[in-house]
């Protein structure tokens, strides 16, 4: 079919004025063989004539409408159904039911459209097709969240196939909706009609009764009138249905009346109930909150003979052994005495709590913390029951780990236990998060599906990717999509690109979460095969990516892995020049994922700039620099034009910049991170001795002349270096050094040492630095768990012990760093001085004596090993054998003849 064909069609058309009664689906189906036959020019080309026709000459044209439209569709631009729905409209009107089917199916078969979706229903009514109408109206509500009478529909047609889970789930999903637009008028008949299904989940009704209170408090209350009658035999819920009237509407005389009398029957058998009554004033016409005398009355009827109560000054659990107007006497654990506590009643109900059997401080007080400790570790599930329950139904992360931490469980145990606490929360239908406090959970009466759990996580989260994290625990978790729970996810997501009306609105300005919502969408409709959900279909990637002001930027800040991922995959598809912009999203996704992209691209000779980028903008790019060293493929280097000598000076050069970055504060943690890294590969894994041992004198110049000014760098690395050049080249002079013995020195500088002395000084830093301090740190931890920290002296210990530990870290450091290594060749046997073995003649007391010379680390005066640089050490310096010399210290003379200079093994 080409360009004229189309247009002899129309004309053909226009002029027998071909009606809709004209049409069958032969003949639809004889235009799709023809469409099949052009090419997207071509199709582009009939399009255009018949958009034209309608326009200019017949708007109603049945071709013109089908051809336009059917190509539309299947390019999925922003009006995809318009021109074909119309045409549905049109043989609607003339009840030609086997064509709307065909049109219908036609757009169903590129997307769930809830309009093709409703009118095939519609279809499928008049023609007597029951049962696919049901099916279509299944199909619909799954992508219509507005539609409400249809799901109210499908629950009374499944529940007469008598599936009355299914019914349930109908009537909640209609229920829900209506609360959700504010329209509880028509919430009371399916109200009504699910307490029928579910009576005994008494915890659902009264939360939608709470959520229709914040619209209508007079239908709630209607509401909970109709969930007491139906509970007529279960006097504990009528009761919390009558509370919650009350507090809704203080002065409802009938719901207090209801109330009195279920109390009267509840504790009909109870010793003093009347007075109870009295004292509240619930039963009297004085002018009191209703609420409050509601309270009064629960805390005072809960005290009777038996019941366990808690004094609150004392810190006591006791039982109640009597009880009358007058008097309460209690039985204190541990009170030693057989007569028990008597108080006044009116001093009893102000001092006292009541407590049930079950809860924790009961069992505490009854049980040893070994068979508490038992049971809490082996059954998670009972020991939040019973915290929320003595916590009146609630409690928070922090209140748990101050009832159980330390009295039933060691500090060690806390945080295992929390995980699997914090599981059990999320899994167990009877356990709901609270919707205004923080990290606080409920115990429900009846269970909470995981999916309501989950959108209350959801709604809690503020930051946009931790709703994509919740979204994906959603889906992992195997979550009811269909259900409105994740649809209200899902529309987070989608809102953004609608407008009010819900049109889709233009993108001025595409940023990291306008690119992630898209990917998000994208993935759900075709990975995970949702085709219910509401996308721009004529949106492309590449249309936000020419919307993007810096797409460096916008995919830095896309925190989602997954959708890093699919970012890549599109630019690769849909961007001409992807191998450059790869190589620039390479520096916010240090992964192996964008190699092996150039890799299976046969690329790779684009990624080498990555390398060389990397090296020659080291401060800028010090991260990817880092990963490309421990990552990298060695042989890229060298087609980077980089060889090993450039690369390792530039190392030391980052590890002079990143140790200066931390000492201004900057990016601390990332750098000490780095830092670390560059320290295993320069000098743990020896590429600096490996350099020096392979070099020449001038190689050792030049790395030594960058290590010795690697700012900060950590004690003993210097040495280490100079040691190994040392050995290789002892004529080698240090630029930094103060020679350690000369003889015309008079007094050396600097801190002198063997070689055995300071490798046993770096190991005692070693052991601090990563054994003691880590050790401590760990303790402080432990202690900062047990609470207050003022009051906390195994946390005050710790800290003084840490500080201690960095101090003699600090002062070890800088000792390394002054540290000169003096080996036995360099010792001079003429004179005394460091290394030598002198004998002395000591002419006050007749006697020889002898000394060790050596420096402050190796010193001992106990053994006669003398430091050089101590007052002592410094007077025998530089005398030579036969010199008498004389010396006062410390108010005391001292004469001496040198008899002998030997130099010491070592």
């Amino acid at each position: 079919m080409g360009f004229q064909e189309i247009e002899n069609l129309l004309k053909e058309e226009q002029w027998t004025r071909t009606t809709v009664n004209t049409y069958t689906v032969t003949s639809f189906q004889g235009l799709d063989a023809q469409l099949s036959t052009l090419d997207e020019e071509q199709k582009t080309e009939a399009k255009a004539l018949c958009d034209k026709h309608l326009s200019e000459k017949e708007r109603n044209s049945i071709i013109a409408m089908y051809i336009s439209g059917s190509i539309q569709l299947e390019r999925r631009g922003a009006d995809d159904y318009l021109q074909l729905l119309n045409l549905i409209e049109m043989f609607i009107d003339n009840k030609k039911w086997n064509i709307v089917e065909l049109l219908c199916q036609k757009v169903l078969s590129k997307s769930e459209n809830k309009h093709a979706l409703r009118l095939l229903a519609d279809c499928y009514e008049q023609t007597g097709k029951e049962e696919e109408k049901y099916v279509l109206w299944e199909r619909l509500v799954k992508v219509d969240y507005d539609e409400v009478e249809i799901v109210r529909q499908l629950a009374v047609h499944t529940l007469q196939k008598g599936n009355k889970e299914k019914a349930g789930a109908y009537y909640k999903k209609a229920i829900h909706r209506l609360i959700k637009r504010k329209d509880v008028s028509s919430v009371r008949s399916l109200f009504s009609a699910l307490l029928e299904i579910e009576l005994e989940n008494f915890g659902y009704f009264m939360s939608v009764a709470d959520q229709v209170g914040n619209v209508s408090r007079s239908t709630a209350i209607a509401l909970l009138r109709d969930l007491e009658l139906a509970n007529k035999e279960n006097i504990d819920l009528q009761i919390e249905a009558q509370k919650k009237m009350l507090s809704l509407d203080r002065e409802d005389s009938f719901a207090r009346e209801n109330l009195i009398r279920s109390y009267r029957t509840k504790y009909k058998n109870h010793s003093r109930l009347k007075s109870c009554l009295d004292s509240s004033a619930l039963t009297s016409n004085i002018n009191r909150d209703i609420l409050h005398s509601i309270e009064d009355f629960e805390t005072n009827i809960a005290f009777d003979k038996g019941t366990f109560v808690f004094q609150n000054s004392t810190n006591r659990i006791g039982r109640i052994r009597s009880i009358d107007e007058n008097d309460v006497i209690v039985d204190f654990a541990g009170q030693g005495t057989k007569e028990g506590a008597r108080l006044s009643t009116a001093m009893a109900f102000k001092s006292l709590q009541a407590l049930a059997k079950s809860h924790i401080w009961v069992l505490k007080s009854a049980l040893s913390r070994e068979k508490l400790n038992a049971k809490v570790l082996e059954d998670v599930s009972w020991t939040l029951k019973t915290l929320m329950s003595s916590y009146g139904g609630k409690i928070s992360l922090k209140e748990l780990k101050n009832e159980l931490v330390p009295s039933i469980l060691d500090v060690k145990e806390w945080t295992p236990w929390l995980n699997q606490a914090k599981k059990e929360l999320m899994t167990n239908p009877l356990f709901d998060l609270s919707q205004n406090e923080t990290d606080t959970y409920l115990l429900r009466s009846t269970p909470v599906s995981y999916e309501e759990k989950q959108l209350s996580v959801f709604r809690s989260e503020k930051d946009f990717y931790d709703k994509i994290r919740s979204l994906r625990d959603f889906l992992n978790a195997k979550g009811d999509v269909e259900s409105d729970f994740f649809f209200e996810m899902v529309k987070y997501f989608s809102d953004m690109f609608l407008e009010e009306n819900g049109a889709f609105k233009p993108i001025v300005v595409a940023g990291d979460t306008t690119f992630s919502s898209f990917l998000l969408l994208e993935d759900l409709v075709k990975k995970q095969n949702m085709n219910f959900i509401n996308r721009p279909e004529s949106l492309t990637f590449s249309m936000l990516y020419e919307r993007a002001e810096s797409i460096e930027d916008v995919f830095a800040a896309i925190r989602d892995p997954e959708l890093k991922k699919s970012f890549i995959d599109h630019v690769v598809e849909e961007i001409p020049n992807w191998t450059k912009v790869l190589a620039q999203l390479f520096h916010s996704y240090l992964t192996g994922y964008i190699p092996d992209i150039f890799r299976s691209n046969k690329k790779m000779n684009d990624f080498v700039k990555v390398y060389r980028d990397a090296v020659e903008n080291f401060k800028e790019r010090s991260t990817t620099l880092i990963y490309l060293l421990r990552n990298g493929e060695p042989k890229l280097w060298t087609k980077a034009g980089i060889n090993a000598e450039q690369l390792l000076f530039t190392e030391l050069q980052l590890l002079d910049y990143i140790n200066r970055c931390i000492d201004s504060r900057k990016d601390v943690q990332e750098n000490r991170k780095n830092a670390k890294i560059l320290m295993g590969l320069l000098f743990d894994e020896k590429a600096v001795l490996n350099y020096i041992e392979e070099g020449t004198e001038e190689h050792a110049q030049k790395i030594y002349s960058l290590v010795a000014n690697v700012f900060d760098l950590p004690g003993g690395r210097k040495i280490e270096i100079k040691h190994a050049i040392s050995v290789k080249f002892p004529s080698f002079r240090f630029f930094d050094e103060v020679q350690p013995i000369d003889k015309e020195s008079v007094i050396p500088t600097g801190l002198f040492c063997t070689l055995a002395s300071l490798e046993a000084k770096k190991k005692e830093m070693e052991r601090i630095q990563h054994v003691d301090l880590p050790e401590v740190a760990r303790e402080i931890g432990t202690a900062r768990e047990m609470g207050d920290l003022r009051e906390n002296s195994e946390y005050k210990y710790g800290k003084e012990k840490q500080s201690l530990l960095n101090n003699t870290l600090r002062r070890l450091s800088e000792e390394v760093d002054r540290a000169t290594v003096i080996t036995r060749d360099k010792v001079d046997p003429s004179k005394i001085g460091f290394g030598t073995k002198v004998t002395l003649l000591d002419n006050l007391k007749g006697e020889e004596v002898v000394y060790t010379i050596m420096g402050p680390w190796e010193s001992n005066p106990n053994e006669n090993v003398i430091n050089l640089s101590a007052p002592f050490g410094r007077a025998l310096l530089n005398h030579e054998v036969g010199e008498k010399f004389t010396f006062t210290l410390n108010e005391q003379m001292y004469d001496f003849t040198v008899k002998d200079i030997s130099v010491l093994e070592f």
